[in-house]
Formats: C-alpha cells, structure tokens, sequence
C-alpha cells in the first residue's frame, strides 16, 4: 500500500506540473495564462503536494506512523481546496477567498481566460464557471492518494 500511496501523490505532482508548465490544448489552455501566473502556482502549490510524499516516506522509514497520518491530512486538506475552489463556483456560485490571490482578476474572469475553451464534461449551471476534466482528473489522483495514504500509515 505504500508504494501505491507514494504513486499516487507523485503521479499528482507530476500531473499537475506538466498541466501548469506544457500545452496540451484542449486539456489545458497554458497558451493563455502568463508566465508569471504559472510560476506563482507551481511555487505555491508543488511544495504542498510534494510534502505527504516526504511525510509518507520518512514514516514509513522511521516507523513513525503519525508522520503517514500527517500525509494524509495534508493530502486531505490540499484536495479539499481545490475541490472548493473548483466546485462551490460551480455547484452553489460561491468564490473562495483565495481563488485569485495575487493576480488582481475575479475568479470568473481567470476562469474565462484559461479555462473556458478546455474540455468541459459538466453540464452548464447558469453562467457559473465549470470545472474542466483536468482538474476533475487532479482531484481524483489526489482522493485516490488521501485515501491509499492512510490506508498505508495505519
């Protein structure tokens, strides 16, 4: 279960890179986010995923399963932002605080500029932004990693 755990939160990590970093229209639209908007998400966004990696590793190394635990928390916690941040705008209309942090746009603006013109699976709730099927992938890899994570620290 281990190594199917540490699978899955690197096959996370790597994912989300090449979809931040690699055009791969239409599953992505990284044509039409800047330089810098892509550098700030993977700055801040890849060191979070990494670490339930580390945590899982270095329990499972030291036979210290609280550190697995950790890992799977934090995988928890990292999946569970982005599936507010993707979901709640689409499913009830609301944006969290940190949608856009940092780059002086609405989250339906962003939304309409990077994310509009890839696959989209969901119906249209109004004119609310929808999640693309990149990111529904994402958090799959990372339930599926929460998941295996805690099942491999206990």
């Amino acid at each position: 279960m281990l190594a199917l755990a540490l699978t899955l939160i690197l096959a996370s990590v790597a994912y989300f890179l090449v979809m931040t970093l690699v055009d791969v229209y239409p599953l992505n639209n990284v044509r039409d986010a800047a330089r810098a908007e892509q550098r700030t998400e993977v700055a801040v966004n890849a060191p979070v995923m990494v670490l339930p990696a580390v945590l899982l590793g270095l329990g499972a190394a030291l036979d210290v399963p609280a550190l697995g635990y950790a890992a799977g928390g934090l995988e928890l916690l990292a999946v569970l932002g982005g599936l507010l941040l993707w979901w709640l705008p689409y499913l009830v209309g609301v944006t969290v605080p940190w949608a856009t942090a940092g780059t002086g746009v609405t989250w339906t603006e962003l939304h309409a500029r990077t994310y509009a013109q890839t696959l989209m699976v969901l119906p249209r709730i109004g004119d609310r932004p929808r999640p693309n099927l990149e990111h529904m992938l994402l958090h799959a890899l990372m339930v599926a990693a929460a998941i295996t994570t805690f099942a491999a620290a206990a």
